[in-house]
């Protein structure tokens, strides 16, 4: 999951990248790579297994906030995750595919699903050429105001709990206490 990352993957708030990682385990450390990745793979999964002090899970799914301005005006809040996360969360999502496999077919194309992109322009494609000139024809497009902390977090984890138990204690992890947003001189609470 480390060489899955982009060269120039951006941090979170504690400075660590995903190269850091990578340039310790090749080149002239070669040597002490195979230790290394079994040391990563033990801290892996202490977070997969549940076995991390839950108060550190508010720190751990902290993030800093980043305003870019949107087209046409309005801000949208980027979130950048630590390597540590992100590395555990790939790992897991890894761990509950094969078992999803059904769970999501027909209700989300984008992650995961080859050609889900092109899917989706495709029957947007058809359902306009079968409208033909209809001027009636609209759509909406819907952005979702803060929309994951409208997500209700004990629903999700129990739904997490129910279809993906493997990953039920880092979920719990992560969302059992609101996390710490951090902007500038600000700290927010996801809640």
């Amino acid at each position: 999951m480390i060489r899955s990352f982009p060269r120039g993957t951006s941090c979170g708030r504690d400075g660590f990248r995903a190269q850091h990682l990578m340039d310790c385990l090749g080149g002239a450390v070669v040597a002490i790579s195979d230790d290394l990745l079994a040391s990563i793979t033990q801290v892996v999964n202490l977070f997969i297994e549940g076995r991390c002090p839950q108060p550190l899970g508010e720190y751990i799914a902290s993030v800093p906030l980043m305003s870019l301005v949107k087209q046409g005006g309005g801000i949208r809040p980027i979130a950048v995750d630590t390597i540590w996360r992100r590395i555990v969360s790939k790992v897991g999502a890894c761990l509950v595919v094969p078992t999803l496999s059904g769970y999501f077919d027909g209700l989300q194309f984008g992650v995961r699903v080859f050609g889900g992109g092109e899917a989706i322009l495709h029957a947007l494609n058809r359902f306009v050429e079968a409208r033909g000139g209809d001027v009636g024809l609209s759509m909406l497009l819907v952005d979702f105001h803060n929309a994951f902390n409208l997500v209700d977090h004990g629903a999700m984890l129990e739904e997490v709990r129910r279809h993906c138990p493997v990953l039920s204690r880092w979920a719990e992890f992560c969302y059992s206490s609101p996390a710490r947003l951090y902007y500038g001189g600000h700290i927010l609470r996801s809640c």
